[in-house]
């Protein structure tokens, strides 16, 4: 019997924002999220996503189309909806005079929870974070990265089934880093993340899944392996052995070939890139018959993958030299 797919707790349809009747943010965008993904949201800066944040928060209105959460339509007056959510914006400020343990305490009563509960919760999300041994010193001399921290744990206080954190781990540093990397693996599909950084890094370290927007539009969305895999395997290294003559003729005559976007070699390592929408197995056939036509072996060969943070650069380029055909594309369709 075939497993049931898991309830989807964010679905938006042709969701638009523009601001002042002028500024497109957001153009079209439809997506949906299943429970217990974690989405890194990616893309340059302007690119859409804290207004998509703020649109799925509801504290905007949509210009058209819409956002729903655990099947309900969000819109400004869904506080309820917005109890279930667990929120991080990009630089939180903190108010003075508090210390961890009376925001959390403060936070806790906003959510409606009860003192001997928000104790409880208090000291195990301080400790989560690396906070504990700071819970009574005031915040006001906290680091960007304490503060960040402190975000987290209040963003968990409620016990949120969807987490929305607008770059909460810039401030960190590698061993903060790494603690927050830990926790987000805790949730173990209970919780439903989205994150956003600039650090791609993190998309690769703890992500299940991509978006990127880019100029408004959303480019690509789906599972981080599926991300990553349309730009992988295209960029190969190989150990030759031989004559340095004929190592030299096969390397010319593989510049030439037409799936070749980068052919170099150096102390006998040869390096290919081919070409987007090259069929690999034919483009390295071609390579194989003419270093043998050449009496070269190969002695070694590695495959790299591309990361998360080269596929967005690739797409970035390619998104940004479409803008104009993408416009233009109803005006021939209507000719």
């Amino acid at each position: 019997m075939a497993e049931s797919a898991a309830p989807v707790v964010i679905e938006t349809g042709h969701l638009t924002k523009i601001y002042r009747g002028r500024h497109v943010a957001l153009n079209d965008v439809s997506f949906s999220v299943e429970r217990g993904a974690v989405l890194g949201l990616i893309g340059p800066n302007g690119a859409g996503k804290s207004t998509l944040l703020r649109l799925l928060l509801g504290l905007h209105r949509p210009t058209s189309g819409f956002v729903k959460l655990f099947g309900q339509k969000m819109s400004p007056s869904r506080a309820d909806l917005r109890r279930r959510i667990g929120y991080i914006p990009t630089h939180p400020r903190l108010p003075r005079g508090f210390t961890p343990m009376t925001f959390l305490d403060y936070i806790g009563q906003l959510q409606g929870l009860r003192s001997v509960l928000r104790r409880t919760k208090t000291a195990l999300l301080l400790r989560a974070v690396g906070l504990l041994d700071q819970a009574g010193e005031k915040v006001d001399g906290f680091s960007h990265g304490m503060n960040a921290r402190l975000m987290v744990a209040a963003s968990l206080i409620n016990d949120p089934e969807l987490l929305i954190w607008d770059e909460p781990l810039h401030s960190l540093d590698p061993e903060a880093r790494r603690s927050m990397f830990d926790l987000i693996r805790t949730f173990d599909g209970q919780k439903t993340l989205i994150l956003t950084s600039h650090n791609l890094s993190d998309v690769d370290e703890v992500c299940t899944h991509a978006a990127m927007l880019c100029q408004g539009h959303l480019v690509s969305m789906g599972p981080l392996e599926e991300f990553q895999s349309t730009s992988a395997c295209r960029h190969f290294a190989l150990d030759l052995a031989g004559d340095s003559k004929a190592i030299s003729k096969a390397v010319q005559t593989i510049k030439t070939m037409q799936d070749m976007s980068q052919v170099t070699c150096k102390h006998r390592r040869l390096e290919l890139r081919l070409k987007e929408q090259v069929v690999n197995s034919v483009a390295l056939a071609n390579v194989f018959m003419e270093l043998a036509s050449n009496k070269l072996t190969v002695v070694g060969f590695e495959v790299y993958g591309e990361a998360t943070e080269t596929q967005f650069l690739a797409m970035v380029g390619r998104e940004e030299t479409r803008g104009f055909a993408r416009v233009a594309a109803p005006e021939r369709e209507a000719a």
